[in-house]
């Protein structure tokens, strides 16, 4: 009886244990491919960039940030229906302060809840920029 019951709560913590991870990644997949469907194309100069510390104590993290003539973008990880990234920190490596590029990017630019548009690729470009840094 007592193995019949160990199997039985073994498969209960298992199946528990892929539905939080299902739930927990299937929600930030999903809000990312809410994010993706939403598409915004600019050739901008690069005015800056840095790396911006967020949240706090043990939340704390960083986000990778571009600064253009035209807008401020995010550099982030994501997966969702458009696709998967995992290497931010190469991206954001190649892009250049004074340099022009069709930046392709996705999401929402919400200034009010520091939300800004996620760069997805750049293509340097001799095309005039949107508006000037500075």
């Amino acid at each position: 009886e007592r193995s019949v019951m160990r199997r039985d709560n073994t498969k209960v913590f298992i199946i528990l244990s892929v539905l939080i991870i299902v739930i927990i990644f299937g929600f930030d997949a999903c809000t990312t491919s809410v994010q993706q469907a939403n598409v915004h194309t600019e050739v901008a100069t690069i005015c800056g960039k840095e790396s911006v510390q967020t949240g706090s104590g043990d939340n704390r993290s960083h986000e990778y940030r571009v600064y253009t003539s035209g807008s401020t973008y995010v550099v982030e990880d994501y997966y969702g229906i458009s696709g998967i990234r995992l290497d931010s920190a190469d991206l954001y490596g190649h892009i250049k302060v004074g340099e022009t590029y069709i930046i392709r990017s996705y999401g929402y630019r919400i200034p009010w809840a520091s939300s800004f548009w996620n760069i997805e690729s750049i293509t340097p470009t001799q095309q005039e920029p949107t508006g000037t840094c500075g």
